[in-house]
Protein backbone atom coordinates (compact mmCIF):
# COMPACT_ATOMS: atom_id res chain seq x y z
CA UNK A 1 0.00 0.00 0.00
CA UNK A 2 1.24 3.57 -0.57
CA UNK A 3 -0.06 6.79 1.21
CA UNK A 4 -1.14 9.83 -0.15
CA UNK A 5 -2.37 12.83 0.94
CA UNK A 6 -5.14 15.84 -0.26
CA UNK A 7 -6.57 18.48 1.94
CA UNK A 8 -5.50 16.62 4.85
CA UNK A 9 -7.53 13.54 4.13
CA UNK A 10 -5.07 10.69 4.41
CA UNK A 11 -6.02 7.79 2.18
CA UNK A 12 -4.27 4.45 0.95
CA UNK A 13 -4.11 3.29 -2.44
CA UNK A 14 -3.37 -0.45 -3.69
CA UNK A 15 -0.14 -0.27 -5.79
CA UNK A 16 -1.52 -2.28 -8.03
CA UNK A 17 -3.93 1.00 -8.72
CA UNK A 18 -1.26 3.27 -8.85
CA UNK A 19 0.06 1.06 -11.72
CA UNK A 20 -2.28 1.17 -13.90
CA UNK A 21 -3.03 4.46 -12.82
CA UNK A 22 0.59 5.81 -14.37
CA UNK A 23 -0.27 3.92 -17.23
CA UNK A 24 -3.23 4.98 -18.63
CA UNK A 25 -1.33 8.81 -17.85
CA UNK A 26 1.73 7.87 -19.92
CA UNK A 27 -0.38 6.26 -23.06
CA UNK A 28 -2.78 9.64 -23.07
CA UNK A 29 0.33 11.60 -23.08
CA UNK A 30 2.11 9.21 -25.43
CA UNK A 31 -1.11 9.89 -27.70
CA UNK A 32 -1.12 13.88 -27.43
CA UNK A 33 2.83 13.74 -28.63
CA UNK A 34 2.16 11.53 -31.34
CA UNK A 35 -1.29 12.75 -32.97
CA UNK A 36 -3.09 11.17 -35.62
CA UNK A 37 -1.40 11.20 -39.59
CA UNK A 38 -3.77 13.51 -41.65
CA UNK A 39 -3.41 13.33 -45.24
CA UNK A 40 -4.80 16.29 -47.80
CA UNK A 41 -7.95 15.89 -49.54
CA UNK A 42 -6.63 15.04 -52.80
CA UNK A 43 -4.78 12.13 -51.43
CA UNK A 44 -7.71 9.97 -51.15
CA UNK A 45 -9.70 6.95 -52.40
CA UNK A 46 -9.70 6.66 -56.13
CA UNK A 47 -6.75 9.05 -56.82
CA UNK A 48 -4.51 9.32 -59.89
CA UNK A 49 -0.75 9.62 -59.19
CA UNK A 50 1.24 10.97 -62.12
CA UNK A 51 3.36 8.33 -63.89
CA UNK A 52 7.51 8.86 -64.61
CA UNK A 53 7.53 11.07 -61.79
CA UNK A 54 9.40 10.96 -57.94
CA UNK A 55 5.95 11.07 -56.48
CA UNK A 56 5.45 13.33 -53.79
CA UNK A 57 3.13 11.77 -50.44
CA UNK A 58 2.68 14.16 -47.61
CA UNK A 59 0.71 15.30 -44.77
CA UNK A 60 0.72 16.01 -40.93
CA UNK A 61 1.50 14.36 -37.99
CA UNK A 62 3.00 14.52 -34.36
CA UNK A 63 6.40 16.97 -34.42
CA UNK A 64 8.88 14.41 -34.77
CA UNK A 65 6.57 11.33 -35.62
CA UNK A 66 7.87 9.08 -37.90
CA UNK A 67 5.49 7.99 -40.58
CA UNK A 68 5.25 4.82 -43.19
CA UNK A 69 4.49 5.11 -46.57
CA UNK A 70 3.67 1.87 -48.70
CA UNK A 71 2.86 1.25 -52.17
CA UNK A 72 3.61 -0.63 -55.33
CA UNK A 73 6.39 -2.42 -53.54
CA UNK A 74 7.78 0.41 -52.84
CA UNK A 75 8.33 1.64 -48.67
CA UNK A 76 9.62 5.09 -47.56
CA UNK A 77 9.76 6.62 -44.54
CA UNK A 78 9.66 10.03 -43.10
CA UNK A 79 9.52 12.02 -39.77
CA UNK A 80 7.53 14.74 -39.38
CA UNK A 81 8.81 18.56 -38.77
CA UNK A 82 8.73 20.70 -35.76
CA UNK A 83 5.52 21.91 -37.58
CA UNK A 84 4.04 18.46 -38.11
CA UNK A 85 4.61 18.32 -41.50
CA UNK A 86 5.90 15.69 -43.56
CA UNK A 87 6.50 14.05 -47.08
CA UNK A 88 7.91 11.06 -48.86
CA UNK A 89 8.69 10.75 -52.70
CA UNK A 90 7.52 7.71 -54.48
CA UNK A 91 10.26 6.69 -56.85
CA UNK A 92 8.55 7.04 -60.41
CA UNK A 93 6.61 4.21 -61.56
CA UNK A 94 4.96 3.43 -65.27
CA UNK A 95 1.36 3.98 -65.74
CA UNK A 96 -1.05 1.02 -64.12
CA UNK A 97 -3.16 -0.07 -61.16
CA UNK A 98 -5.75 -0.10 -59.39
CA UNK A 99 -3.37 -0.13 -56.40
CA UNK A 100 -3.84 0.13 -52.93
CA UNK A 101 -1.55 3.10 -51.12
CA UNK A 102 -0.72 2.38 -47.12
CA UNK A 103 0.26 5.50 -45.13
CA UNK A 104 0.91 4.57 -41.30
CA UNK A 105 -2.48 2.77 -40.88
CA UNK A 106 -4.53 4.52 -42.99
CA UNK A 107 -5.71 2.20 -46.38
CA UNK A 108 -6.10 3.89 -49.61
CA UNK A 109 -7.89 2.13 -52.02
CA UNK A 110 -7.99 2.02 -56.07
CA UNK A 111 -5.28 3.81 -56.82
CA UNK A 112 -4.26 4.53 -60.57
CA UNK A 113 -0.74 5.74 -61.93
CA UNK A 114 -1.07 7.88 -65.02
CA UNK A 115 -1.28 11.23 -66.05
CA UNK A 116 -2.45 13.93 -63.59
CA UNK A 117 -3.39 17.46 -64.95
CA UNK A 118 -4.31 20.51 -63.04
CA UNK A 119 -7.85 22.58 -64.46
CA UNK A 120 -7.58 26.06 -63.36
CA UNK A 121 -9.15 29.61 -64.06
CA UNK A 122 -12.57 31.03 -64.13
CA UNK A 123 -16.29 30.48 -65.61
CA UNK A 124 -15.51 29.33 -68.90
CA UNK A 125 -13.30 26.56 -67.07
CA UNK A 126 -16.01 26.13 -64.89
CA UNK A 127 -18.90 25.52 -67.17
CA UNK A 128 -20.21 22.30 -67.08
CA UNK A 129 -20.68 19.35 -69.17
CA UNK A 130 -24.33 19.15 -68.74
CA UNK A 131 -24.96 22.70 -70.39
CA UNK A 132 -22.29 22.27 -73.21
CA UNK A 133 -22.88 22.00 -76.80
CA UNK A 134 -23.43 17.82 -77.29
CA UNK A 135 -22.65 18.00 -73.43
CA UNK A 136 -25.94 15.60 -72.97
CA UNK A 137 -25.00 12.60 -75.28
CA UNK A 138 -21.54 12.84 -74.29
CA UNK A 139 -22.67 12.51 -70.34
CA UNK A 140 -24.55 9.30 -71.30
CA UNK A 141 -20.96 7.35 -72.73
CA UNK A 142 -19.02 9.23 -70.21
CA UNK A 143 -18.11 5.85 -68.13
CA UNK A 144 -14.68 5.09 -67.90
CA UNK A 145 -13.07 3.94 -64.66
CA UNK A 146 -9.45 5.07 -65.94
CA UNK A 147 -10.23 8.59 -66.30
CA UNK A 148 -10.85 10.52 -62.71
CA UNK A 149 -11.90 14.02 -61.66
CA UNK A 150 -11.19 15.45 -58.20
CA UNK A 151 -13.55 18.34 -57.02
CA UNK A 152 -15.41 19.08 -53.82
CA UNK A 153 -12.49 17.23 -52.12
CA UNK A 154 -12.91 13.81 -53.46
CA UNK A 155 -12.15 11.58 -56.48
CA UNK A 156 -14.93 10.05 -58.54
CA UNK A 157 -14.54 8.08 -61.83
CA UNK A 158 -16.15 9.56 -64.77
CA UNK A 159 -19.45 8.16 -65.49
CA UNK A 160 -23.28 9.16 -66.03
CA UNK A 161 -23.42 9.88 -62.25
CA UNK A 162 -20.83 12.05 -62.15
CA UNK A 163 -19.96 13.99 -65.59
CA UNK A 164 -22.68 16.44 -65.62
CA UNK A 165 -21.13 18.77 -63.18
CA UNK A 166 -17.67 18.37 -64.40
CA UNK A 167 -15.98 20.88 -66.55
CA UNK A 168 -16.91 20.70 -69.93
CA UNK A 169 -13.13 21.91 -71.18
CA UNK A 170 -11.65 19.72 -68.32
CA UNK A 171 -13.71 16.27 -69.59
CA UNK A 172 -12.66 16.75 -73.49
CA UNK A 173 -9.40 17.14 -72.65
CA UNK A 174 -9.12 14.37 -70.58
CA UNK A 175 -11.16 11.89 -72.87
CA UNK A 176 -9.11 13.07 -75.85
CA UNK A 177 -5.69 12.92 -74.20
CA UNK A 178 -6.44 9.58 -72.95
CA UNK A 179 -7.84 8.05 -76.07
CA UNK A 180 -3.81 9.27 -77.13
CA UNK A 181 -2.08 8.41 -74.70
CA UNK A 182 -3.67 5.29 -73.12
CA UNK A 183 -2.97 5.71 -69.70
CA UNK A 184 -4.92 6.72 -66.79
CA UNK A 185 -5.95 10.64 -66.84
CA UNK A 186 -6.58 12.69 -63.46
CA UNK A 187 -8.01 16.10 -64.06
CA UNK A 188 -7.66 18.32 -60.23
CA UNK A 189 -10.66 20.91 -60.76
CA UNK A 190 -9.92 24.19 -59.56
CA UNK A 191 -11.65 26.98 -60.92
CA UNK A 192 -14.10 30.00 -59.49
CA UNK A 193 -16.47 31.60 -61.49
CA UNK A 194 -15.46 35.65 -61.90
CA UNK A 195 -12.28 35.44 -60.65
CA UNK A 196 -9.59 37.59 -61.34
CA UNK A 197 -5.79 36.44 -61.85
CA UNK A 198 -4.21 37.71 -59.00
CA UNK A 199 -6.65 35.75 -56.80
CA UNK A 200 -5.13 32.24 -57.79
CA UNK A 201 -1.46 34.46 -56.73
CA UNK A 202 0.70 33.60 -53.45
CA UNK A 203 1.36 37.24 -51.40
CA UNK A 204 4.73 36.15 -51.57
CA UNK A 205 4.48 36.22 -55.49
CA UNK A 206 2.62 39.12 -55.31
CA UNK A 207 4.94 41.17 -52.92
CA UNK A 208 7.99 39.83 -54.46
CA UNK A 209 8.05 42.55 -57.10
CA UNK A 210 6.95 46.46 -56.28
CA UNK A 211 5.38 46.91 -59.63
CA UNK A 212 3.38 43.70 -59.25
CA UNK A 213 2.03 44.72 -56.05
CA UNK A 214 0.60 48.20 -56.85
CA UNK A 215 -1.55 46.72 -59.72
CA UNK A 216 -2.87 44.05 -57.77
CA UNK A 217 -3.52 46.52 -55.25
CA UNK A 218 -5.33 49.07 -57.62
CA UNK A 219 -7.53 46.23 -59.46
CA UNK A 220 -8.38 44.23 -56.72
CA UNK A 221 -10.11 46.98 -55.27
CA UNK A 222 -11.36 47.91 -58.73
CA UNK A 223 -13.29 44.14 -59.09
CA UNK A 224 -13.87 44.26 -55.23
CA UNK A 225 -12.25 40.78 -55.40
CA UNK A 226 -9.18 39.98 -52.51
CA UNK A 227 -5.96 39.45 -54.17
CA UNK A 228 -5.10 35.66 -52.99
CA UNK A 229 -8.59 34.90 -51.79
CA UNK A 230 -8.52 31.47 -53.97
CA UNK A 231 -5.11 30.77 -53.20
CA UNK A 232 -5.32 28.54 -50.49
CA UNK A 233 -7.32 25.89 -52.43
CA UNK A 234 -4.27 25.93 -54.90
CA UNK A 235 -1.75 25.77 -52.01
CA UNK A 236 -3.83 22.70 -50.56
CA UNK A 237 -2.68 20.99 -53.71
CA UNK A 238 1.06 21.49 -53.86
CA UNK A 239 3.34 19.54 -53.96
CA UNK A 240 0.62 16.74 -55.51
CA UNK A 241 2.42 15.29 -58.14
CA UNK A 242 1.17 16.77 -61.87
CA UNK A 243 2.12 16.77 -65.37
CA UNK A 244 1.01 20.13 -66.28
CA UNK A 245 -1.62 22.62 -66.19
CA UNK A 246 -4.94 24.29 -68.36
CA UNK A 247 -5.77 27.44 -67.89
CA UNK A 248 -8.80 29.20 -69.02
CA UNK A 249 -9.07 32.85 -67.59
CA UNK A 250 -8.75 36.61 -68.68
CA UNK A 251 -12.32 37.73 -68.99
CA UNK A 252 -12.13 38.82 -65.05
CA UNK A 253 -9.23 41.17 -66.24
CA UNK A 254 -10.42 43.29 -69.05
CA UNK A 255 -10.74 46.11 -67.02
CA UNK A 256 -6.48 46.57 -66.88
CA UNK A 257 -5.66 44.30 -69.73
CA UNK A 258 -1.80 45.84 -70.25
CA UNK A 259 -1.01 44.18 -66.92
CA UNK A 260 -1.91 40.86 -67.77
CA UNK A 261 1.30 39.44 -68.92
CA UNK A 262 2.95 40.63 -65.80
CA UNK A 263 0.37 38.87 -63.76
CA UNK A 264 0.27 35.63 -65.57
CA UNK A 265 3.98 35.38 -65.90
CA UNK A 266 4.45 35.96 -62.29
CA UNK A 267 1.55 33.56 -61.10
CA UNK A 268 3.12 30.74 -63.80
CA UNK A 269 6.81 31.13 -62.09
CA UNK A 270 5.56 30.79 -58.45
CA UNK A 271 3.28 27.78 -59.71
CA UNK A 272 6.59 25.83 -61.46
CA UNK A 273 8.75 27.15 -58.36
CA UNK A 274 6.73 25.73 -55.26
CA UNK A 275 5.52 22.33 -57.44
CA UNK A 276 9.00 21.45 -58.20
CA UNK A 277 8.70 19.73 -61.05
CA UNK A 278 10.33 21.97 -63.26
CA UNK A 279 8.77 24.00 -66.10
CA UNK A 280 5.59 21.85 -66.17
CA UNK A 281 3.58 22.75 -69.80
CA UNK A 282 1.34 25.33 -68.97
CA UNK A 283 -1.86 25.05 -71.73
CA UNK A 284 -4.09 27.97 -71.77
CA UNK A 285 -6.96 29.61 -73.96
CA UNK A 286 -7.31 33.06 -75.40
CA UNK A 287 -10.40 34.98 -74.67
CA UNK A 288 -13.34 33.83 -77.61
CA UNK A 289 -15.52 35.85 -79.50
CA UNK A 290 -18.56 37.53 -77.96
CA UNK A 291 -20.53 40.65 -78.40
CA UNK A 292 -22.69 42.49 -81.31
CA UNK A 293 -20.76 42.76 -85.12
CA UNK A 294 -20.78 46.04 -86.10
CA UNK A 295 -20.09 47.25 -89.76
CA UNK A 296 -16.57 48.95 -88.92
CA UNK A 297 -13.73 47.72 -87.08
CA UNK A 298 -14.47 48.57 -83.37
CA UNK A 299 -11.72 47.73 -80.82
CA UNK A 300 -12.09 47.20 -77.18
CA UNK A 301 -10.52 45.57 -74.18
CA UNK A 302 -10.78 42.08 -75.02
CA UNK A 303 -8.39 42.51 -78.14
CA UNK A 304 -5.84 43.85 -75.43
CA UNK A 305 -6.34 40.61 -73.81
CA UNK A 306 -6.04 38.20 -76.80
CA UNK A 307 -2.86 40.08 -77.36
CA UNK A 308 -1.46 39.83 -73.88
CA UNK A 309 -1.94 36.38 -74.14
CA UNK A 310 -0.35 35.80 -77.21
CA UNK A 311 2.71 37.51 -76.11
CA UNK A 312 2.98 35.14 -73.43
CA UNK A 313 4.17 32.54 -75.26
CA UNK A 314 7.37 34.03 -74.70
CA UNK A 315 6.84 32.08 -71.73
CA UNK A 316 9.06 28.81 -71.87
CA UNK A 317 6.85 25.29 -72.45
CA UNK A 318 2.92 27.26 -72.52
CA UNK A 319 0.98 27.06 -75.67
CA UNK A 320 -1.82 29.17 -76.75
CA UNK A 321 -5.19 27.43 -77.53
CA UNK A 322 -6.94 29.73 -79.67
CA UNK A 323 -11.10 30.38 -79.88
CA UNK A 324 -12.11 32.88 -81.61
CA UNK A 325 -14.03 30.28 -83.54
CA UNK A 326 -16.01 29.27 -81.09
CA UNK A 327 -17.94 32.26 -78.88
CA UNK A 328 -21.38 33.44 -79.39
CA UNK A 329 -22.85 37.17 -79.48
CA UNK A 330 -25.20 37.29 -76.60
CA UNK A 331 -23.24 35.15 -73.90
CA UNK A 332 -19.17 35.60 -73.00
CA UNK A 333 -19.44 31.53 -71.88
CA UNK A 334 -19.90 30.15 -75.53
CA UNK A 335 -21.00 26.64 -75.11
CA UNK A 336 -19.10 24.62 -77.85
CA UNK A 337 -16.28 23.81 -75.21
CA UNK A 338 -15.32 20.29 -77.29
CA UNK A 339 -12.74 21.95 -79.70
CA UNK A 340 -11.28 23.90 -76.19
CA UNK A 341 -10.25 20.49 -74.97
CA UNK A 342 -9.32 18.61 -77.99
CA UNK A 343 -7.20 21.56 -78.96
CA UNK A 344 -5.65 21.52 -75.43
CA UNK A 345 -5.20 17.86 -75.75
CA UNK A 346 -3.14 18.25 -79.03
CA UNK A 347 -0.92 20.92 -77.51
CA UNK A 348 -0.32 18.54 -74.91
CA UNK A 349 0.69 15.77 -76.84
CA UNK A 350 3.19 17.89 -78.38
CA UNK A 351 4.50 19.45 -75.53
CA UNK A 352 4.10 16.91 -72.58
CA UNK A 353 4.37 13.93 -74.53
CA UNK A 354 6.65 14.41 -77.65
CA UNK A 355 4.44 13.83 -80.65
CA UNK A 356 5.57 15.36 -83.65
CA UNK A 357 2.47 17.09 -84.94
CA UNK A 358 1.08 20.56 -85.81
CA UNK A 359 -0.46 22.26 -82.50
CA UNK A 360 -1.38 25.61 -82.88
CA UNK A 361 -3.18 27.77 -85.39
CA UNK A 362 -1.26 30.01 -87.80
CA UNK A 363 0.28 33.09 -85.26
CA UNK A 364 1.97 36.16 -86.71
CA UNK A 365 5.26 36.77 -87.79
CA UNK A 366 6.05 40.07 -89.27
CA UNK A 367 4.17 42.14 -92.28
CA UNK A 368 5.69 43.87 -94.66
CA UNK A 369 4.64 46.41 -97.06
CA UNK A 370 5.06 45.87 -100.53
CA UNK A 371 3.25 47.55 -103.64
CA UNK A 372 0.50 49.26 -101.59
CA UNK A 373 -0.15 45.62 -100.09
CA UNK A 374 0.77 44.13 -96.66
CA UNK A 375 2.51 40.82 -96.96
CA UNK A 376 2.05 39.02 -93.40
CA UNK A 377 3.97 36.01 -92.41
CA UNK A 378 3.53 33.06 -89.85
CA UNK A 379 4.65 30.54 -87.24
CA UNK A 380 3.10 27.39 -87.14
CA UNK A 381 1.51 27.61 -90.61
CA UNK A 382 1.30 23.54 -90.72
CA UNK A 383 0.48 21.85 -93.66
CA UNK A 384 -0.32 25.52 -95.09
CA UNK A 385 -3.08 27.71 -95.10
CA UNK A 386 -6.56 28.12 -95.59
CA UNK A 387 -9.60 29.72 -94.79
CA UNK A 388 -12.13 27.84 -92.99
CA UNK A 389 -15.03 26.05 -95.24
CA UNK A 390 -13.12 27.17 -98.28
CA UNK A 391 -14.54 30.61 -98.07
CA UNK A 392 -12.64 33.70 -98.76
CA UNK A 393 -10.43 35.07 -95.97
CA UNK A 394 -12.40 37.43 -93.75
CA UNK A 395 -11.42 39.77 -90.80
CA UNK A 396 -8.21 41.21 -91.96
CA UNK A 397 -8.18 45.13 -92.00
CA UNK A 398 -5.83 47.83 -93.36
CA UNK A 399 -4.99 51.56 -92.20
CA UNK A 400 -2.70 54.19 -93.75
CA UNK A 401 -1.02 57.27 -91.72
CA UNK A 402 -4.41 58.06 -90.54
CA UNK A 403 -4.64 55.33 -88.40
CA UNK A 404 -8.58 54.54 -89.59
CA UNK A 405 -8.87 51.12 -90.18
CA UNK A 406 -11.03 49.69 -93.14
CA UNK A 407 -11.64 46.05 -94.00
CA UNK A 408 -9.76 44.67 -96.83
CA UNK A 409 -9.47 42.23 -99.08
CA UNK A 410 -7.34 39.14 -98.53
CA UNK A 411 -5.64 36.48 -100.29
CA UNK A 412 -3.47 33.24 -99.41
CA UNK A 413 -0.25 32.82 -101.52
CA UNK A 414 2.00 30.44 -100.19
CA UNK A 415 3.18 30.77 -96.76
CA UNK A 416 1.52 34.05 -96.65
CA UNK A 417 -1.30 36.80 -96.70
CA UNK A 418 -1.57 39.53 -99.11
CA UNK A 419 -3.80 42.13 -97.70
CA UNK A 420 -4.73 45.27 -99.78
CA UNK A 421 -7.65 48.01 -100.47
CA UNK A 422 -8.26 50.38 -102.89
CA UNK A 423 -9.18 52.73 -99.75
CA UNK A 424 -5.69 52.50 -98.40
CA UNK A 425 -3.17 52.87 -101.39
CA UNK A 426 -0.25 53.42 -98.85
CA UNK A 427 -0.81 50.93 -96.11
CA UNK A 428 0.73 51.73 -92.15
CA UNK A 429 -0.30 48.70 -90.43
CA UNK A 430 -2.16 45.02 -90.83
CA UNK A 431 -4.88 44.09 -88.35
CA UNK A 432 -6.41 40.50 -88.44
CA UNK A 433 -9.53 39.69 -85.79
CA UNK A 434 -8.86 42.97 -84.55
CA UNK A 435 -12.39 43.32 -83.15
CA UNK A 436 -14.79 41.70 -79.75
CA UNK A 437 -16.85 39.78 -82.02
CA UNK A 438 -14.43 39.53 -85.30
CA UNK A 439 -15.69 37.46 -88.62
CA UNK A 440 -12.73 35.20 -89.47
CA UNK A 441 -11.26 32.64 -90.82
CA UNK A 442 -7.93 31.79 -91.30
CA UNK A 443 -6.87 28.71 -89.70
CA UNK A 444 -4.17 25.99 -91.36
CA UNK A 445 -4.78 23.10 -92.78
CA UNK A 446 -4.70 20.98 -89.71
CA UNK A 447 -7.97 23.31 -89.13
CA UNK A 448 -7.00 25.06 -86.12
CA UNK A 449 -7.53 28.76 -85.83
CA UNK A 450 -5.12 31.76 -86.45
CA UNK A 451 -4.55 33.75 -83.59
CA UNK A 452 -6.33 37.82 -83.35
CA UNK A 453 -3.12 39.86 -84.24
CA UNK A 454 -1.72 43.30 -84.99
CA UNK A 455 1.32 44.85 -86.97
CA UNK A 456 0.95 47.80 -84.82
CA UNK A 457 1.63 49.62 -81.88
CA UNK A 458 -1.16 52.57 -81.66
CA UNK A 459 -1.83 53.50 -78.47
CA UNK A 460 -5.93 53.88 -76.89
CA UNK A 461 -7.42 53.51 -73.83
CA UNK A 462 -7.65 50.21 -73.89
CA UNK A 463 -3.53 49.97 -74.54
CA UNK A 464 -2.86 51.96 -71.40
CA UNK A 465 -2.30 50.78 -68.13
CA UNK A 466 -5.15 53.42 -66.42
CA UNK A 467 -5.54 54.24 -63.15
CA UNK A 468 -9.89 54.88 -63.96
Amino acid sequence: MTKCEMSNVKCEIPLSFRSARFFMLGFLMNACVHAAVVLPPVISDGMVLQADLAVPIFGTAGAGESVTVEFNGQKKTATAGADGKWLVKLDPMKAGGPFELKVGGTVIKDVLVGEVWLASGQSNMRFPLSKATGGTEDIAKSANPKLRYFMGGKWVQFSPQTAPNFAAVAYYFATELHSHVKSPVGIIENAVNGAIIQTFMSPESINADPAVAAVVERHSKAADQPASSHWKNIEALIPFGIKGAIWCQGEGNRDFPQTYPKLFSAMLSDWRKRWGVGDFPFLYVQLGNFGPRTPEPTEGRDCVIRETQLQSLSIPNTALVVAIDLGIEKDVHYPNKKPVGVRLARAARALAYGEKIEYSGPLFKDAKIEGGKAVVSFTHVGGGLAAKDGAALKGFTLCGADKKFVRAEAKIEGQTVVVSSPNVPAPAAVRYGWERNPDCNLINKEELPASPFRSDKFENYFTRDSNE
